[in-house]
């Protein structure tokens, strides 16, 4: 990267505060956000067991992690082994093929209603010309079928049962920039199903559509993304060789107001994450911002305008191998531990 301002983004969204968007991509629902995967060398796997604590230290498991990362010979990600209680057999199996793309998700669940995730991929593109979602006996519950025009995502439909149930149509501008996608629910869409006495009826979701706009302005790009109005997001990014800043801003279309920022500002070293909230007319309601170093979190906020601050700070102890890579963080508050982060990493054979 040269030790100039990237470009800058400038990402806008319109969309009203109660809708629930649905996803880019059908894969998404189905992965999991993983950490702690930084390392320095060469491995085969890394795995992890996050655990977080209560006051009593008592572990808390459903806000605990564990899971295992297994690398090809490239450094590329090949699998990704999501675990609970029973740490032999994974609940989650995630596999990429070479190009990084997800390729097949397996979901062992211990009420029975598992899912198998297949992806179909020709050459390569991003997404898949179909996506087909079995039981565990691989029986096809559902599919998506995309449909492409010079290799272009310009149709996306949904199958149960061979019926078409909900399809996605893609439009672009002269430099294949998306310009709008419209959601179109069938008759045999989704909807809300009331029954009363021994009349059924079934009020199927509206259609919707989100329209992008992008523009060029120096060294910013504009991301105009509009769905119906109430609500507008507003996101920057830029970066050079010592920071990457983020931020975002919420605000309302009909007041002009914003009501909430988030700036994640991440050094080399050290990265502050701040939240503002905010009243009529911008005026400052409460904030909270959290400073992470190597060897602690400060976090402080003032949950209201006038009141004492609040602060706290989280002491980081870390261990190391041989190798230099961390394989045990545990987090101190209040000489209380909250969280422990321990990491096995297999490495290359020609490390050893």
């Amino acid at each position: 990267m040269k030790n100039q301002m990237r470009k800058l983004l400038l990402l806008i969204l319109i969309l009203p505060a109660h809708l629930i968007f649905s996803q880019e991509s059908p894969i998404e629902e189905y992965l999991t956000k993983v950490e702690h995967l930084d390392h320095k060398g060469c491995i085969k796997s890394i795995f992890v067991e996050d655990s977080k604590f209560d006051k009593n230290e008592e572990k808390i498991d459903y806000l605990s992690k564990t899971y295992k990362i297994i690398y090809g010979s490239r450094g590329q990600i090949e699998k990704q082994l999501i675990y609970r209680a029973d740490l032999q057999n994974p609940f989650k199996i995630t596999t990429y093929d070479t190009l990084n793309r997800v390729s097949k998700v397996e979901i062992n669940s211990e009420d029975g209603y598992g899912e198998i995730l297949v992806s179909y991929f020709r050459d390569d593109l991003k997404d898949p010309d179909s996506i087909k979602i079995f039981s565990p006996e691989m029986k096809e519950r559902r599919k998506y079928i995309n449909h492409f025009n010079n290799d272009l995502l310009i149709r996306r439909d949904l199958f149960e049962n061979d019926t078409l149930r909900y399809y996605t149509l893609f439009e672009y501008d002269s430099n294949n920039h998306l310009t709008k996608k419209l959601n179109i629910n069938t008759k045999n869409g989704f909807g809300v199903i009331n029954k009363l006495g021994n009349s059924t009826t079934k009020y199927l979701n509206p259609n919707d559509s989100t329209l992008y706009n992008y523009k060029e302005v120096g060294d910013t790009i504009i991301i105009n993304k509009e769905r119906y109005k109430g609500l507008v997001v507003t996101e920057k990014t830029y970066a050079n060789d010592d920071v990457l800043i983020n931020i975002e801003e919420q605000t309302s279309t009909v007041s002009g107001f914003t009501f909430q920022t988030r700036t994640n500002i991440k050094w080399n070293d050290s990265t502050k994450i701040q939240h503002k909230y905010y009243k009529d007319k911008n005026v400052l309601k409460s904030y909270y911002n959290t400073y992470i170093y190597e060897d602690r979190i400060i976090s402080e906020g003032m949950y209201e305008i006038g009141q004492p601050e609040k602060r706290e700070i989280t002491y980081i102890e870390t261990t190391s191998d041989k190798e230099g890579n961390w394989i045990n963080k545990t987090f101190i508050r209040d000489k209380i531990v909250v969280e422990e982060i321990n990491r096995t990493i297999e490495y290359c054979k020609e490390l050893h």
